[in-house]
This record gives C-alpha cells, sequence and structure tokens, in this order.
C-alpha cells in the first residue's frame, strides 16, 4: 500500500505490559502522531478475546485514511482491567478507543486522548471472531468511530467486479470475504449495487444476447429487467431511490440509455435519440437522482454528457481534450460522486488509447482536476464517503482494482486472485445487505 506516513517507532516506557498494573503517575508514551492535523493518530484498546476485532478496526481506521493507526502488539494493546485513559495522554495521540465484550456483541468508547475525556460510547452486536458476513458487523463498528470524530466510514461496504472468465464477485472493502455473485455457468459483466445494499444487477450473456437480470442478495432467483425492444442491455445503474434502472441499449446500429421501472418491472423507454451507430452508454445518476451522466460517441470521440432524468437539457459534461495532433482525446466511464462535488472518469492522454488516466470535473466550477499519474486506469467508482474511488489498472503488469484516495493521493490494491475490472463500490449496508 502506498501511504503518506512512515511507521511509528513505539517506545514503551513501561516496566510490564499489563497496562491495567501501571500506577497513575506512569505515561505511556508512543510515537502515535500523524504528518498533519488531518490524520490524527488513532490507538485501539481491547479486552480479552477481541484480538480479531481490533486487527479488522484498526485496518479499517488506517484503509479509511482519516488517521494514522501506529501499529501496538498484542501484549500491549489487550487491556487486562480497567482502562485508564489518562495514562496516554503523552503517547501524541488524539483518539483513544476501548473496545470490551458484551452480551452478542461489544462494547465501543471514544476518548479524547489528550484529556481523557469519554467523547461517545456504544454497545453494537458484533460477533467477537470476525468471519464471513458477520465481518460486516465488524466494520460497522469502524464507521461508528469515524462518524464520532466528523468523517464518513466505509468499512461496511462491498465493492462488486468481474474477474477471470466474465464472472461477477463481491470483496469487503478490506479485501476479505470474495463470494461469486453471478451463476457459475453463466458469462456475467457490468455490476450495479442498489442504494441499500440489497440488490446487484448484472448483465448475462444467453442466446447471443445480454440480457440485464436483479438479484436479491439474499436469495431468491434472478428478475429480468425489461428493455423497449430487441437487443443486449448492459451497464446498468440504480436511481438514488431505487426504483428505477437506468441502462444501455443496444443493437447493431449503435446504443441508446434507456430506464425501466423496478417496482413494477415495465415501462422500459428510451432517454436518448443520438442517431445510428452512435453508442450511448455508462449512465451515472447525480446525488438526488434529478440528472444522469453518461458516455456517448455522437461527435465521433467518446465524451461525456449529463442530461436530465427524463433525457432533455443534454449538453457535454466535460470540454473535450486534444493531443499534440489537434485529435480529440477520448473520455470514458463516470462515476457521480455521492456528496455532488464531482464526477470522476477516465481519459485518454495519449491518441491510440495510450496514458488512460482518471480525471474529475467539479460540479460547480467545470474545473478539470487529474487524479492519477501511473499505469493505465479506468472504471472508477465512488465509495459513500466521496472521498476514495475504486478504479481497474495495469499498474501491476495485469488488470487488478486499485482504490485511490482523492485528498492526498494515495492508493492501495485490492488484491484479487484473477484479472479483476468493472468495479462497483457499494453504499453503507446495514445488518440485513
Amino acid at each position: 500500500m502506498t501511504s503518506r506516513v512512515c511507521l511509528a517507532v513505539i517506545c514503551l516506557t513501561v516496566l510490564t505490559g499489563r497496562l491495567a498494573a501501571q500506577a497513575d503517575s506512569n505515561r505511556i508514551r508512543l510515537s502515535a502522531r500523524g504528518t498533519s492535523d488531518a490524520q490524527p493518530g488513532i490507538l485501539v484498546l481491547s479486552g480479552v478475546g477481541l484480538d480479531s476485532v481490533r486487527a479488522i478496526i484498526q485496518r479499517d481506521l488506517t484503509y479509511s485514511d482519516r488517521f494514522f493507526v501506529p501499529p501496538i502488539p498484542d501484549s500491549i494493546a489487550t487491556l487486562h482491567g480497567q482502562l485508564n485513559p489518562t495514562l496516554y495522554q503523552d503517547t501524541g495521540a488524539a483518539w483513544l478507543v476501548e473496545l470490551e465484550p458484551a452480551i452478542h456483541g461489544v462494547d465501543v468508547k471514544l476518548y479524547d486522548a489528550r484529556t481523557g475525556a469519554l467523547r461517545n460510547q456504544a454497545t453494537v452486536a458484533a460477533p467477537l471472531d470476525g468471519i464471513k458476513d458477520d465481518r460486516l458487523a465488524i466494520h460497522r463498528i469502524s464507521d461508528q468511530i469515524v462518524g464520532w470524530t466528523g468523517g464518513v466510514g466505509i468499512a461496511a461496504t462491498r465493492i462488486a467486479f468481474v474477474m477471470g472468465l466474465k464472472q461477477v464477485w463481491r470483496i469487503d472493502s478490506d479485501g476479505a470475504n470474495l463470494v461469486r455473485v453471478s451463476p457459475a455457468d453463466d458469462l456475467a459483466m457490468s455490476p450495479a449495487w442498489s442504494p441499500d445494499g440489497s440488490l446487484l444487477a448484472y448483465s448475462v450473456y444467453r442466446d447471443a444476447v445480454w440480457t440485464l437480470y436483479v438479484q436479491k442478495l439474499a436469495g431468491g432467483a434472478p428478475m429480468r429487467v425489461p428493455n423497449s425492444s430487441a437487443g443486449s442491455d448492459y451497464g446498468p445503474a440504480f436511481s438514488p431511490d431505487g426504483r428505477t434502472l437506468a441502462f444501455a441499449h443496444g443493437a447493431e446500429k449503435g446504443s441508446d440509455i434507456e430506464v425501466a421501472d423496478l417496482v413494477k418491472m415495465c415501462c422500459a423507454h428510451r432517454l436518448t435519440f443520438s442517431g445510428a451507430l452512435a453508442d450511448n452508454v455508462t449512465p451515472t445518476y447525480s446525488p438526488d437522482g434529478n440528472r444522469i451522466a453518461f458516455m456517448s460517441t455522437r461527435s465521433g470521440t467518446p465524451e461525456l454528457y449529463v442530461m436530465d432524468n427524463d433525457g432533455t437539457d443534454t449538453h457535454q459534461l466535460v470540454s473535450s481534450a486534444f493531443d499534440a495532433n489537434d485529435k480529440a482525446l477520448p473520455s470514458y466511464t463516470p462515476s457521480w460522486s455521492p456528496d455532488n462535488a464531482q464526477v470522476v472518469f477516465g481519459r485518454d492522454t495519449q491518441a491510440g488509447g495510450a496514458g488512460r488516466r482518471l480525471f474529475s470535473v467539479m460540479i460547480r466550477s467545470g474545473q478539470v482536476v487529474e487524479r492519477s499519474n501511473s499505469g493505465q486506469n479506468e472504471d472508477p467508482s465512488f465509495a459513500p464517503d466521496s472521498r476514495h474511488v475504486v478504479f481497474k489498472s495495469r499498474r501491476s503488469g495485469r488488470e487488478q482494482l486499485w482504490i485511490l484516495d482523492l485528498e492526498s493521493g494515495a492508493t492501495r490494491q485490492l488484491p484479487t486472485p484473477g484479472v479483476a475490472q468493472v468495479p462497483a463500490w457499494s453504499r453503507t449496508l446495514g445488518p440485513n445487505p
């Protein structure tokens, strides 16, 4: 993982690892300072039996890019008695997290490490071993901690993507709990999450066409999404209220953006009418659901456009870019941030598809900002904090998934056993995703 901080050197000044046995006159001195006020140090301590829970939460807080989490040996981080938060006032940390076993869950407390004052607490239903799907409950503890400190957490989320021989998989945001979603015998592509995380839409290749289905992740048969006519359907996007699905509907003469009513499973109709041989694909909704951004080749080059959700008021979203020979450079796969501040997308920086980078267009100003400067990068998808995006990149030598922190530029790889592409990041998932 590329990080903007170095690992702290842990300098213990106590004579024993049993923190509860220390006299109040002692102070625990750890190098727990971040590199700036924007990344304060945070210490996570836990009672006996919560080592796995603590490890997951520490990793989640690190991946939030909002804290510096110093590595602490289990012998020091495990509490053997009542916590005295005043002992940590000299650690350089801004926050102190205490985890203790509770009936069917975990007691979580957040202290101001500089003053020792209790800032927030809750009892959260969660397993103590941190395995399988129950890991989401532990991720929700991490998001609770981030929320208490004024941020938006991304731990209790999942990323769907296409891997290997065109099958849809999902994985937790920390890279654990890999599960195949689409049927093993089908070719599948272009996954999309419903706003509440209970559904996943994706296309399946059958009878020489791509057909859209909506799958309940809790179980049950996939439901076919209606379209307006014969042809292939792909690249879906749920409206923010979850009632409508936008997607590309294509035939030999090009493709257009359509929408279908998911409540009634009917009423599919076109929103774009750009003429023969033009492709309109990869729709993404604005957070209020009033607008849709998409890619179109109507000008002869893939460009980004935006329209109202009824297909009216269509105009170019991002100004065209040109190479040294005045040739237009294609733009691809937009993703609208949940806070409505920007749309991130892929764009070639050289003719012929070389140097594909990630860029953002700021909604208010129209300013275009480059977000990546290495590798062949595309297919971005926003996390619910509007700060992180997952994308496909070849920077490791093969197509893999990477996560980018837009504020710092830090990246980390999301390891998968096979070639991975077309990722889609869920919103925060509730207890029954």
